[in-house]
């Protein structure tokens, strides 16, 4: 039997996409299908959760095996988990997950029995509309970036250069000891002792 899945946001109608799966095929095929289609990262962390009746997560269906041999796990498998396995009567919504760090998923819902042409090729998308999610939407440095308007606050070193004046006496000796500090001659100026003393008066 083929499965043909409706595969949408949860937050948004603008994009759809529809795509069948033979039944025989593992969710291995299904996620580098989708992956495919929207221009993903194959590579990238994802799973697939199956939902009870209220839409809580029940069991996870992940790309990579992440437990030890003697753990016990709900987590299946994409390339060892079939179809057929999983969809039934009481099993006919998943989410796909493809960034965990924000929660982002799609919703992949049953929508009837597939009727393949000859020369289908099984995965195959069957209508895919709308503006394709981002994977990553704050990729690479753009995260770090100032804005145009942002500029560096160097109001305290302009303040405490001030201090330092080419003109008064001691500036730029190499002995900064406590014999000039008093006198006019230390590394901060007449004004101030030490510069715990400046940072007091701060």
């Amino acid at each position: 039997m083929n499965y043909r899945f409706e595969i949408s946001l949860p937050d948004s109608s603008e994009f759809h996409c529809e795509i069948a799966v033979n039944g025989e095929q593992t969710f291995q095929h299904l996620h580098d299908k989708i992956a495919e289609v929207l221009e993903f990262d194959h590579s990238q962390i994802a799973s697939f959760y199956t939902l009870d009746r209220m839409g809580n997560r029940v069991k996870e269906i992940a790309l990579l095996e992440m437990s030890s041999d003697d753990e016990e796990t709900d987590t299946w498998v994409m390339d060892t988990t079939m179809i057929k396995e999983v969809i039934n009567a009481n099993c006919i919504e998943l989410e796909y997950v493809f960034d965990f760090f924000n929660n982002r998923y799609l919703k992949v819902e049953y929508a009837g029995e597939y009727i393949a042409d000859s020369a289908d090729v099984l995965p195959v998308c069957l209508m895919c509309a709308g503006p394709l999610p981002e994977q990553n939407p704050l990729e690479g440095d753009d995260k770090w970036e100032f804005g145009e308007d942002e500029e560096y606050d160097d109001s305290f070193m302009e303040e405490f250069s001030d201090d330092l004046d080419e003109d008064e006496e001691g500036y730029g000796d190499e002995d900064y000891g406590d014999d000039d500090a008093g006198d006019g001659g230390g590394r901060y100026g007449s004004r101030y002792e030490s510069i715990d003393d400046y940072l007091d008066r701060l």
